[in-house]
C-alpha cells in the first residue's frame, strides 16, 4: 500500500512540477499549467520559433497571412487584428501566441474569454535569443531550446566579432529601404530596429542609424538617399523572381542615376522574410548582409 501511495505521489509531483509562471513581452505573468498541446499562433513572426523547436504538431491555427498555413496544412483563423474570437474558441487552444504593438488590444479580449495568451515581441538580437528560451520552456523543449539559442548566438556573434575589427574608414555605407513605385513612400530602419542592428553586425554603416521612429522605422524622401549617397542600397522583394522588379524601382529613378550604389551595381535585393520579422531568421539575415557587403 505504501509503495502504491509513493508511486501515486511521484506521478502527481511529475504532473505538477511543470506548472510555472513566466513573464511575456508585455510584462504579463502567464500561468503555464502544463505543456500546451493545442496552440494558435496569431502572429506569423512567431511561427518560425515553433517550427525550429519541432512543435508544428501542436499548432492548430495560424492567421491567413502565415506562409506556413499552406505548407503545413494548418487551419487558418483569419486576420491578425481584430482576431476572430469565435474561430479561436472553436479550436479549443491551450495557448495563443501573439505579438505586441498593434496586437496588444487583442490580449485583453482573450483574457476576458479566459483564453491563455503569451505575447512574443522581440526587436533585437538578444531579445530574439530570450524568446527562443521562453518558448522552449513553455513547450517543454528546454534542451532543444538551449541548442537552438547557442547556434543562433554563435551564427551572429561569429560574424560580429569579425566585422568589429574593421576600421570605420573601410566600412561600406548602406541603406535599407522599402520603396513605393512612385517614390512617394520610402520606409527605412534606424536606431531601435532589428534590421539596423543586423546591418551593424554585418559590418555596414547604416546612413539612417542616427534617426529613429516607431520600432526604429520611419519614412524618408528620395533626397535623403541622394544626400547620403550610400555605397549599397538594399531593397526587399516579396515573391520568387521579384528581385529584378525590386531593384528596378531604384535603378529607373532618374534622380538616383549618379548614386554610387547605382553606378557600381550595388542595389541588392533581400528576401522579405528575412526583414519582415524579428525571429530566428535574424541569423540568416546577418549572414546574407555580410556576404553582400563584403
Amino acid at each position: 500500500m505504501k509503495r502504491i501511495l509513493l508511486v501515486f505521489s511521484l506521478i502527481l509531483f511529475a504532473l505538477s512540477a511543470f506548472s510555472f509562471i513566466i513573464v511575456d513581452d508585455l510584462g504579463r505573468m502567464v500561468d503555464i499549467e502544463s505543456v500546451p498541446q493545442r496552440i494558435i499562433v496569431a502572429a506569423p513572426a512567431i511561427t518560425d520559433f515553433l517550427v525550429d523547436l519541432g512543435c508544428t504538431d501542436e499548432i492548430v491555427g495560424l492567421t491567413d497571412w502565415d506562409s506556413y498555413a499552406a505548407t503545413l496544412g494548418i487551419e487558418t483563423i483569419g486576420n491578425l487584428t481584430p482576431l476572430n474570437l469565435e474561430k479561436i474558441v472553436s479550436l479549443n487552444p491551450d495557448l495563443i501566441f501573439l505579438s505586441g504593438g498593434f496586437q496588444e488590444p487583442e490580449v485583453s479580449k482573450l483574457d476576458e474569454l479566459g483564453l491563455p495568451a503569451f505575447v512574443v515581441n522581440p526587436n533585437s538580437f538578444y531579445e530574439i535569443a530570450q524568446s527562443i528560451t521562453n518558448i522552449s520552456i513553455i513547450m517543454g523543449k528546454i534542451d532543444k531550446g538551449k541548442e537552438l539559442k547557442e547556434e543562433f548566438e554563435s551564427e551572429v556573434l561569429d560574424i560580429a566579432k569579425q566585422t568589429s575589427t574593421l576600421p570605420m574608414n573601410d566600412r561600406k555605407t548602406v541603406f535599407y529601404g522599402m520603396f513605393s513605385d512612385d517614390m512617394s513612400q520610402i520606409w527605412t530602419c534606424g536606431t531601435g530596429s532589428f534590421v539596423n542592428e543586423a546591418l551593424i553586425y554585418a559590418g555596414g554603416v547604416n546612413v539612417a542609424a542616427p534617426y529613429s521612429g516607431n520600432n526604429g522605422w520611419f519614412p524618408v524622401g528620395p533626397e535623403f538617399i541622394y544626400l547620403n549617397d550610400p555605397d549599397i542600397i538594399f531593397v526587399p522583394y516579396y515573391y520568387e523572381g521579384g528581385q529584378e522588379d525590386a531593384i528596378n524601382i531604384v535603378l529607373d529613378y532618374e534622380s538616383f542615376k549618379d548614386l554610387k550604389a547605382v553606378k557600381n551595381e550595388m542595389v541588392i535585393p533581400v528576401p522579405n522574410y528575412l526583414t519582415d520579422y524579428a525571429n530566428p531568421n535574424y541569423g540568416e539575415l546577418v549572414k546574407y548582409l555580410n556576404e553582400k557587403i563584403y
